[in-house]
């Protein structure tokens, strides 16, 4: 999926006798200046608007890229970049996780199949980079009982015996968490469920994956949910888009590239 932001018809947004000004090199000069400002802006956008998604989306936003000496385009590329952009219809993920060209699944007995997908946790002060141990309760339990449902869940799953794969991709298991033994000051913690459907909390058979890059060791915190063929839940609700790129069209037209052209034509005087 692609979304491209033009910037063509300059005459709408630029007055005639500042166009009338400058030639042809210039027009292109002042170009490169509006659409590496539109980028910058687009990419501004995006880590105010975006959380949790802001990376990924940054990603998707590609250079600056000439069609012909007046006409440039950025591409918004990636599936989640243009998800995000565009809004995301109501979605049954059995369609998507089981379906004809799904990989991962397997029969089930008595027909229909089924699937483990793996949910990442990252651990308290992450930033940015993914959702944090305890922050999906923050509603139910509000940001400071959320955060320490966190801490508590993650001082109990570092001290997990590690979950480690070798070269060939053979996984050996280590430790799942047991939410019912997290304790805090020697009292158990209660890990609700966060939806009724729900068969227990999310953070319930956590492992500790290890890996090792070079002379570091890390550990990144993964529980895995099955979605079977008639299973309640797995619906993805409806999320509207962030329309950013028509943000940036927009303050473009109205503020940059004027403002760029005046510039320019007053450095020349």
């Amino acid at each position: 999926m692609i979304i491209q932001m033009e910037v063509v018809n300059l005459e709408n947004a630029i007055p005639k006798e500042l166009m009338a000004a400058l030639s042809e090199d210039h027009i292109k000069e002042v170009m490169e200046t509006i659409m590496d400002g539109a980028r910058a802006e687009w990419i501004r956008l995006a880590g105010t608007e975006l959380h949790t998604t802001k990376t990924e989306y940054i990603k998707g936003i590609m250079p600056v890229e000439w069609r012909n000496e007046t006409t440039a385009a950025i591409s918004l590329v990636g599936l989640l970049p243009n998800l995000l952009e565009q809004g995301m219809p109501r979605t049954d993920m059995h369609e998507t996780l089981l379906g004809p060209n799904a990989k991962g699944k397997h029969p089930k007995k008595g027909g229909g199949w089924y699937r483990a997908i793996p949910f990442r946790h990252y651990t308290p002060g992450a930033g940015a980079h993914g959702v944090q141990m305890g922050k999906p309760y923050a509603k139910m339990l509000g940001a400071e009982g959320a955060k320490q449902l966190g801490t508590d869940v993650y001082k109990a799953a570092k001290k997990l015996g590690a979950t480690t794969s070798n070269p060939y991709g053979k996984t050996t298991w280590g430790e799942r968490l047991d939410t019912s033994q997290i304790t805090r000051r020697n009292k158990n913690v209660y890990v609700p469920k966060l939806k009724s459907h729900h068969k227990s909390d999310i953070y319930k058979g956590m492992v500790r994956q290890e890996k090792t890059y070079g002379k570091a060791t890390q550990s990144q915190y993964t529980t895995f949910r099955t979605i079977s063929t008639g299973s309640d839940g797995w619906i993805r609700r409806r999320t509207e888009g962030k329309f950013l790129a028509k943000q940036v069209v927009e303050f473009v037209n109205t503020k940059l590239a004027p403002q760029a052209f005046q510039a320019y034509v007053n450095s020349l005087k």
